[in-house]
């Protein structure tokens, strides 16, 4: 913008609060919207304070407050929309606006979470923030309707972070703390993702196994998905292998029996299993063994 452009926008600027100052809250309420509606968020922003300043107890005091917090969003400022929904809802505790302040807090700590994975920025330590507004709204209305939403967004950012299990414990939440919500079975789907990334880094923790293959049995006989079939027969898999793994501990510790019970368990509970075949060539081979030592 040249300086001429940037006179008249001061100009223009000066001349509308002249106008504010001897202007009705309401009037100035107006001023501010109109001001916003053009995209002037600067402008609409001082009108609007100047309502929430000179007429705090005034009934559009809130509204012109809106209009702060909605100006920092548009200009891309979470954290300072953010601080104003707060300062708000401490200023004004009982508003009727109550639950538009907090689809706004969601939002913001929503988008938090969202611009920092697109940016690569990620992290937990980056989309903290995001995380903790998201708590703070399920802890002002914990069964209010964004209390759900809010857990679901909460355990995508950790899983985009990497920390499956907390991810999971999010998952698992909303599951059984809003199991009417229509992100139950998304949520069902993500829990047993997390559950499977967790196999593959604490293998000798069968407990994400188990959970797993159930959410994803349920899920495939529900949605007929094929990929979902495929990821439950791994995690049968994985059972499988750990069941048998244990049987081959008790053969070379000497406890024959043991080793037995285990191999047996392997075919009876994983009989798709290629682990199945392979506790039925060792049976036979033990009990072929027996069969000679009795003779």
């Amino acid at each position: 913008m040249n300086k001429i452009g940037r006179g008249m926008l001061l100009v223009a600027s000066v001349a509308a609060l002249a106008i504010a100052a001897g202007s009705s809250p309401r009037e100035l309420l107006l001023q501010a919207r109109a001001e916003f509606d053009q995209g002037n968020y600067s402008q609409a922003r001082r009108l609007a304070r100047r309502v929430v300043a000179r007429y705090p107890t005034s009934p559009v005091a809130v509204d012109a407050w809106l209009v702060v917090v909605d100006s920092y969003m548009k200009e891309d400022k979470p954290l300072k929309a953010y601080e104003e929904c707060e300062n708000l809802l401490k200023a004004h505790p009982r508003t009727k606006y109550r639950s538009a302040i907090l689809k706004r807090e969601f939002t913001i700590g929503a988008g938090i979470c969202e611009s920092r994975a697109r940016k690569g920025l990620f992290g937990l330590a980056g989309a903290q923030a995001g995380i903790d507004i998201l708590k703070k709204v399920i802890e002002r209305a914990p069964f209010g309707p964004l209390a759900d939403d809010a857990v679901f967004a909460i355990g995508e950012a950790y899983f985009r972070g990497g920390d499956y299990a907390a991810a999971r414990d999010q998952f698992d939440h909303l599951i059984r703390n809003y199991p009417r919500s229509e992100l139950a079975v998304r949520a069902r789907v993500r829990r047993a993702y997390c559950n499977a990334r967790l196999v593959e880094g604490a293998p000798y923790d069968l407990t994400p196994v188990l959970e797993a293959k159930r959410d994803l049995e349920v899920l495939s006989r529900v949605s007929g998905d094929a990929t979902l079939r495929r990821r439950a027969a791994e995690m049968r898999d994985v059972l499988a292998r750990s069941d048998y793994e244990a049987g081959l501990f008790y053969f070379r510790q000497g406890n024959v029996e043991a080793g037995m019970r285990y191999m047996r368990a392997v075919r009876a509970r994983y009989p798709k299993s290629e682990y199945a075949e392979r506790a039925r060539r060792i049976i036979e081979l033990v009990a072929a063994a027996q069969g000679e030592e009795e003779q």
